[in-house]
């Protein structure tokens, strides 16, 4: 990966994080308790994600490769969510836009992974390697955990629209 490659894929990274952002930053603002609770972690976490991304593109930008490694970092800030109870699934499954969120969000994480995986094969050092990697593995994280919400979500949505699955 050349630097202008890097700078390109810092910058894609950046505009990933703040859609995501402001994916999760709505529907907090939708809802309230631990449902807005749940949102709005996700959009603090992807703040974090930015500003790191941010602060590794203007070093680049100034002729530097970063060389240090967040993993202990990132990994330290891991918060726990919240337990996905049928009320809490329920109050999600009431508001279609919360709906369309989750199901956004999943699909934003999806290509997050993909973008950090590609970006860390690409690196060129092992600490810009490490970097993407473990933004890879954070958006792994918040995948699996949206995949969780949006299987119990699909059922209490049919059942709120008192829809039957084929």
């Amino acid at each position: 990966m050349n630097i202008q490659t890097l700078k390109e894929a810092l910058l894609m990274g950046l505009k990933n994080e703040m859609d995501s952002v402001t994916v999760y930053a709505d529907a907090a603002e939708r809802t309230s308790g631990d449902v807005s609770s749940f949102f709005k972690t996700r959009s603090d976490e992807e703040k974090r994600h930015y500003n790191w991304l941010l602060e590794y593109y203007k070093k680049v930008q100034g002729g530097t490769i970063p060389n240090y490694d967040l993993t202990a970092e990132v990994f330290g800030l891991d918060t726990k969510s919240p337990l996905l109870t049928k009320d809490f699934i329920n109050r999600l499954a009431a508001d279609q836009h919360l709906v369309t969120a989750v199901t956004t969000a999943t699909l934003m994480e999806s290509t997050a992974i993909g973008f950090y995986r590609s970006a860390a094969e690409q690196a060129p050092n092992k600490e810009l390697a490490s970097f993407f990697t473990t933004l890879m593995k954070w958006e792994e994280k918040h995948y699996q955990e949206l995949l969780s919400v949006q299987d119990e979500l699909a059922q209490a949505w049919f059942e709120k629209q008192n829809f039957e699955p084929f």
